[in-house]
């Protein structure tokens, strides 16, 4: 019996309509990024203001777009041969030492943050040219992406030349030039679509780690004295919010549900399905952080002015991006259709936003029995069922 070899060629998955779920490889390799949310949760929980939220929601976009080029390329381009094992350890090693740095990113470890970065998407880059060598017919996506990908990445790197207060400066060229590279592809998009089962899997899957740092926020929390209520009360609400996203994200709006990518007329809505995640995310976790928060505060205790909004914007930003993936998941000519169900998150969001007016005056707890009956109407409208989507 012959023995299995040990290196294959990348095989082209695009078009593929053959049953495909995330490997055991994915699924280990998403471990590294619960670590990341992770860090990048206390990181904002030691900082929960307005500073704190600007810091977060720029080390969130690397951290998120690292997670989601090694999935984008996975959905195009998957051979299970020691190969890839190797070049997917390897970026797991650089993922883990950009996590292990959020912490400091702005202060002394601003360096080692962005060498680490620069390396998860250096190993990305090798993994498109090794597809692009082996598969002629992809070059016209493996070039542009190693190409794109390869300038962003140098820049993290030529960014530990600059002065320290200079380099989150340097880190925002990078970015763009790192999402513009898929932004502005055009028809490669519809030339070489993503899996339509593969890839709504994994990011139901990375959807699920976030929401798994709103249940380790509430079991980590921990009262300060007095009514052992109050902060037990706290915690249950904050898992009820957890809940009620969870159902928000795969039920209403189907989040996980198959996309399709046939033509470039798709592609709008596809990229709108995309982006929707990101403000998803850091939704979550920074409703998460905030629940930790209220938790941990005296009872009865209003949160601080800036902690109110960003807990009630939190939850209102999630809501708004529950609609945006609802909005993806349809054409325009059938937006009639969701009428309805889009008024409803838009009327939630508001209602979550504007509850900021009121999170530093009264009862922190307060706020969040306000969050959580928001969170939960949400519920209703969703058991009224979706209309049938494009497929």
């Amino acid at each position: 019996m012959p023995r299995p070899r040990l290196f294959k060629p990348p095989a082209l998955q695009s078009g593929s309509e053959r049953e495909r779920h995330a490997t055991w490889l994915e699924l280990f390799y998403d471990l590294i990024f619960v670590g990341a949310v992770a860090q990048l949760a206390a990181t904002f929980y030691g900082s929960y203001d307005f500073g704190g939220l600007a810091r977060f929601a720029f080390l969130s976009l690397p951290v998120w777009w690292a997670w989601a080029g090694h999935t984008f390329y996975l959905t195009r381009f998957d051979t299970d041969d020691a190969g890839h094992r190797l070049l997917t350890m390897a970026q797991m090693i650089a993922v883990a030492a950009m996590a292990s740095n959020v912490a400091g990113a702005f202060g002394p470890s601003s360096g080692a943050f962005a060498l680490s970065y620069a390396a998860v998407r250096a190993v990305l880059v090798a993994q498109y040219l090794r597809a692009g060598h082996h598969l002629p017919e992809a070059r016209p996506l493996t070039r542009r992406y190693s190409r794109g990908f390869g300038a962003a990445a140098l820049i993290w790197a030529l960014s530990v030349l600059f002065p320290p207060q200079a380099r989150p400066l340097v880190w925002a060229a990078a970015i763009a030039v790192d999402f513009l590279t898929p932004i502005t592809a055009g028809t490669i998009h519809s030339r070489f679509p993503p899996h339509q089962m593969h890839l709504p899997e994994r990011f139901g899957l990375f959807t699920i780690i976030v929401l798994g740092e709103a249940v380790v926020g509430v079991v980590s929390g921990e009262g300060t004295g007095g009514l052992a209520l109050v902060p037990a009360l706290a915690g249950v609400m904050g898992l009820v919010i957890a809940f009620a996203l969870w159902w928000g994200y795969f039920e209403g709006v189907g989040g996980a549900s198959i996309r399709v990518v046939r033509t470039f007329e798709h592609v709008p809505r596809y990229q709108l399905w995309l982006y929707a995640h990101l403000p998803l995310i850091m939704g979550i976790t920074a409703t998460a952080v905030g629940v930790r928060h209220v938790i941990g505060l005296p009872p009865f205790q209003p949160l601080p002015a800036a902690a109110g909004w960003i807990l009630s914007g939190a939850v209102g930003a999630s809501c708004l991006a529950l609609a945006a993936i609802l909005l993806a998941s349809y054409p325009a000519g059938r937006y009639r259709e969701l009428r309805g169900r889009l008024a409803a998150y838009l009327v939630i969001a508001i209602l979550g936003i504007g509850t900021g007016f009121i999170g530093g005056r009264v009862p922190g707890v307060a706020v969040l029995a306000i969050l959580m009956a928001l969170s939960v109407a949400q519920i209703a409208f969703s058991l009224q069922g979706l209309p049938a989507a494009e497929q």
